[in-house]
């Protein structure tokens, strides 16, 4: 058997989605008809995510944007909107081998069609609907526990998934603040949603972005912090106190950077 192949990319969801572009090219190239026998033999790993192997091919993939989009229309269009949710689900996991998953996912889809999703006993399809689920339970959570400031006019918010919830997130807080600047950071990954009042909110990376400005001005005080405050304070009843059931509905985890938790 032809050793195995390993294409290396950033992590962001346009570069695995280059090297998933550029994985199918190699794999027609290489492999042809008999590419069937070799369907697994072809890895994307993302930086830093990896140790090289012995007997292991690395190719190095620069991210395309057209490439990008050619690889989501194909699976928008192959595979429907749902399987494409599952797929961007899946790649804003935190797990190093989330886009091996999806390119086997894809491999099996690009041939079944939309079956693919009703394939339950195929561990690539188990395993890409399963990271989408854990992924799109955190950002459902961040939803309700996102805390913002106000700073001169902006809401800031700043978090700290293990996910990368900011992509997940994004729709939900412009339809529900289409009339505000606001900004929410991911203090972990160095990236940011950012939203100007009634225009369309875009992902901007720490290399556009001055990530420990916004980290500075998210410790100001403002009027909201306060009120989360008090309102927490209000509702608080000290003879009821249970700390194992407020775990269970707000774990520690999520309490970095909700405000009625932090000490002024």
């Amino acid at each position: 058997m032809d050793n195995k192949i390993v294409l290396v990319c950033d992590g962001t969801i346009d570069g695995i989605f280059t090297a998933i572009f550029d994985g199918f090219v190699i794999r027609n190239q290489r492999y042809g008809k008999k590419g069937e026998h070799y369907r697994d033999n072809i890895h994307i790993c993302t930086e830093p995510d990896y140790n090289e192997e012995l007997f292991t091919e690395y190719i190095c993939i620069e991210t395309d944007y057209e490439k990008s989009f050619k690889t989501a229309t194909s699976i928008r269009k192959k595979l429907g909107e749902e399987a494409y949710m599952f797929v961007i689900g899946a790649l804003c996991h935190y797990s190093p081998d989330r886009a091996t998953m999806v390119f086997g996912f894809l491999v099996r889809g690009f041939k079944t069609g939309k079956k693919v999703l009703q394939m339950l006993g195929d561990r690539y399809v188990i395993c890409i609907m399963e990271l989408s689920r854990k992924t799109n339970n955190e950002a459902h959570l961040f939803k309700g526990f996102l805390r913002f400031k106000d700073i001169d006019g902006t809401l800031y918010g700043v978090i700290s998934p293990k996910c990368d919830v900011i992509p997940l997130i994004g729709d939900h807080f412009d339809e529900r603040y289409p009339n505000e600047n606001w900004i929410i950071y991911d203090k972990k990954r160095k990236k940011a949603a950012i939203h100007k009042k009634y225009e369309q909110w875009i992902i901007v990376s720490d290399n556009n972005l001055n990530g420990e400005y916004l980290e500075t001005i998210y410790e100001k005080a403002d009027d909201y912090s306060q009120m989360w405050r008090t309102f927490y304070e209000a509702l608080y009843i000290k003879e009821r106190k249970n700390e194992k059931c407020q775990n269970n509905l707000i774990p520690k985890w999520y309490r970095k950077n909700m405000v009625e938790f932090l000490k002024e």
